[in-house]
C-alpha cells in the first residue's frame, strides 16, 4: 500500500523560499575524449558518477578504436531518458530505477544492454545536526529525486527500520538541488550524489549520517545497478560499435581498475576536473570509485544468464508500483537484453 502520510514537495517551491541551485549541472554540458580513427560514433549521456565515468576512461585510452564517443553530462536519469527519446544521444548511463517508470509508460523500447556497477554500498541519507536516526525525520522534509535509485534507497532504508508510514515531506529534487537546499537549511535531509557529497561535509561539519548503504547488512541492502541503456533501434543501427564498446568495459577498462588502480584514479580526476570539478583529489576519488562492484567479461555474461538483474529490477518495480510511483510492472524481459553481452 502507498504510505498516505508521505506528502510530496517540487524543486520550484523550496527554491522560491531562496535557495540557490546547482547550476553547473543543471543543463548538460559537452565533452570529448581523445579522437580515434573511429568508422562509428555513439553520443554518449552520461551521469557524473564513478562507475560511468569508466565509458569515459575507454575513450580516453582508447580502448575501443573502433568507435568515438562524445559525451553530454546530465545530473541524474530522468533529463537523460529524456534526451535519449529526443534524439540527441544514443545511449546513456543511468540508475536502474529511472528506466522503469519509463518503460511502463512505453515511452521507447528500451534495452538495458550492460551494468556498469553495483551501486548499492555508495548511498547515503544525511540530516542536519543534532539528528541520531531515521526516527529523526518523522515530520520533516527530505530533499530526493522521485522515482530514482535514490528514492529506491531511501524507501528501503525506511522499511529497514519499520517507518515506511512515518509521515514525512519528499521534496522532489536533483541531487545537486537538494544538496544545495539542504546545505542553506530549506529541508531536512537529503539522499546526496555521491560523487558531491563532500561539499555537504565541508559545509556542514557537524551533518549527521543517517543511513550509509556500505554499513548496512547484506540481506537488507537493496541492489541498485548503474547500467548502460540505449533503444533497440539504436542498438540495431550500432550493434557492432556497441559490441566493441560493451567488451572494452567489461575487459580492458575492469582489467585497468584492478590492475592499476591508482592510475585509474588519477584518470577518473583528469575527467571530473574536465566537468568543472578542478578541486577534486585522489582522496575524494578512490573510495568512491572502489566503492562499486564491477564485474568483469565472464562475470557480466554470469549476470544476465543467471537473471541476477531482472530479479533486482523486478524488486525495483514493486517498491515504485506500491508507493504510487508507477502504475504497474514495466515488461523486463523487454528492457534487459542480452544481445550485446552474448557478443563480448
Amino acid at each position: 500500500m502507498p504510505n498516505s502520510k508521505t506528502s510530496y514537495l517540487n524543486r520550484r517551491t523550496v527554491l522560491k523560499g531562496g535557495v540557490a541551485a546547482g547550476a553547473a549541472l543543471a543543463t548538460p554540458t559537452f565533452f570529448v575524449g581523445k579522437a580515434h580513427a573511429a568508422s562509428e560514433t555513439l553520443k554518449v549521456g552520461i551521469i557524473p558518477a564513478y562507475s560511468f565515468g569508466l565509458y569515459w576512461l575507454i575513450q580516453d585510452q582508447g580502448f575501443a578504436p573502433g568507435v568515438d564517443m562524445e559525451f553530454s553530462v546530465f545530473p541524474s536519469g530522468p533529463p537523460a531518458i529524456e534526451a535519449m527519446v529526443g534524439g540527441s544521444v544514443d545511449t546513456i548511463t543511468v540508475g536502474s530505477v529511472p528506466p522503469l517508470a519509463a518503460m511502463f509508460r512505453k515511452v521507447a523500447d528500451f534495452r538495458e544492454i550492460s551494468i556498469c556497477g553495483d551501486a548499492s554500498g555508495l548511498f547515503q541519507i544525511v540530516g542536519q545536526p543534532g539528528m541520531s536516526s531515521l526516527a529523526d525525520l518523522e515530520g520533516k522534509k527530505i530533499a530526493v529525486t522521485s522515482g530514482s535509485n535514490f528514492d529506491f534507497f531511501l524507501g528501503v532504508a525506511l522499511a529497514n527500520e519499520g517507518l515506511e508510514d512515518m509521515p514525512l515531506t519528499r521534496v522532489n529534487m536533483e541531487p545537486i538541488d537538494g544538496q544545495s537546499a539542504f546545505i542553506a537549511g530549506a529541508v531536512d535531509a537529503t539522499v546526496p550524489l555521491a560523487t558531491s557529497r563532500k561539499l555537504i561535509y565541508d559545509a556542514l561539519p557537524d551533518a549527521s549520517l543517517l543511513v550509509e548503504g556500505s554499513q548496512m547488512p547484506l540481506e537488507a541492502r537493496p541492489s541498485i545497478m548503474d547500467v548502460f541503456m540505449t533503444t533497440q533501434q539504436n542498438m540495431d543501427a550500432k550493434e557492432d560499435a556497441y559490441v566493441e564498446v560493451v567488451r572494452a568495459f567489461h575487459d580492458q577498462a575492469v582489467k585497468m581498475l584492478r590492475e592499476d588502480n591508482a592510475g585509474t584514479v588519477e584518470r577518473m580526476i583528469e575527467w571530473q576536473t574536465g566537468m568543472g570539478r578542478a578541486g577534486v583529489t585522489a582522496a575524494d576519488v578512490e573510495p568512491l570509485l572502489n566503492g562499486y562492484f564491477y564485474f568483469d567479461k565472464a562475470e557480466i555474461k554470469d549476470v544476465y544468464a543467471k537473471g541476477i538483474l531482472t530479479k533486482a529490477l523486478a524488486v525495483q518495480s514493486e517498491f515504485l508500483v506500491e508507493n504510487e510511483r508507477i502504475g504497474g510492472m514495466p515488461d523486463l524481459d523487454a528492457l534487459v537484453s542480452d544481445q550485446i553481452i552474448k557478443q563480448i
